[in-house]
């Protein structure tokens, strides 16, 4: 069957005579539709930081808001470009690429360009540093157990350890401080003077790695040890690594004994809690 003469001008007669609009509201909906996803993603993100948010719901976040955006877009790219075309064209060569399949590899890879930078931005966000510039200890105050008794030095053991935290930060987890009670006196680069009857230490419990619990203590070598990457850290010496991925000693809590018998902070951590450079 042949096919239909053109008039001049290349113009099938079946063809529209006035220029489609499909091209107008492919464009809106696509700068629609990319501002909506980076906005929501922008908000969430920076919402998150400003409540300091952990580590891991950060990057879930990121990774949500990443999808979603590649979502949106594809949807923009692909399905707002139908029906541009009003009528069927005879087949163009081989050679030429359709003007629906350039914009679509246009638009495809705006739409990888725009998920990979909000990866980024959710990385940034995520693994950025944000070691606080003090903990709840700054204040001092006494040491408190989670059902909210104080401490005295008699209530710690030798090698044994109680989780302890501020009076007005209970259960926080930048505020967790592990006290032991070493079975011998400390030694450099130990803080002495700021060790409580001679061999009560206090160290935060966050890793200096990657901001895991320090949830397990050893008495035989009197070493701190974290589950999540193997670090290891020498309570009696300065809460130094000794093992593991950790390069950084756990931040020392300083202690006396106040007149009452209990045992208080008498300033903040030696160095911000968390991992160093990165997650909390």
């Amino acid at each position: 069957m042949s096919l239909p003469e053109r008039r001049p001008g290349g113009r099938l007669p079946t063809e529209p005579t006035g220029p489609s609009r499909a091209a107008g509201d492919f464009r809106r909906g696509w700068v629609l539709g990319w501002s909506a996803a980076c906005g929501v993603a922008l908000v969430v993100l920076l919402g998150l930081w400003v409540l300091d948010a952990d580590t891991a719901v950060l990057a879930l976040v990121a990774a949500v808001a990443a999808g979603s955006a590649s979502v949106a877009l594809h949807h923009v790219v692909v399905t707002q470009d139908e029906g541009e075309r009003t009528v069927p064209r005879p087949p163009e060569p081989d050679d030429v690429v359709p003007l629906a399949g350039r914009r679509r590899l246009f638009g495809g890879a705006l739409a990888g360009a725009a998920v990979l930078g909000i990866g980024a931005a959710g990385g940034l966000l995520a693994f950025g540093s944000r070691r606080p510039a003090a903990s709840a200890w700054a204040g001092g105050g006494r040491l408190t157990q989670l059902d909210g008794s104080p401490v005295r030095p008699e209530d710690v053991p030798p090698g044994g350890v109680v989780t302890v935290w501020p009076p007005d930060a209970v259960g926080t987890e930048l505020a967790a401080v592990m006290l032991i009670r070493l079975r011998e006196p400390p030694e450099p680069p130990t803080r002495v003077d700021e060790v409580a009857d001679d061999t009560l230490i206090a160290y935060s419990r966050l890793c200096t790695h990657a901001g895991c619990a320090v949830a397990l203590y050893r008495d035989f070598d009197q070493a701190l040890f974290c589950p999540c990457h193997q670090a290891t850290f020498d309570a009696r010496r300065g809460g130094q690594p000794t093992f593991g991925p950790a390069s950084v000693p756990l931040p020392q809590l300083p202690l006396a004994i106040d007149d009452d018998g209990f045992l208080v902070a008498t300033g903040d951590l030696s160095a911000p809690p968390g991992a160093v450079g990165g997650t909390l």
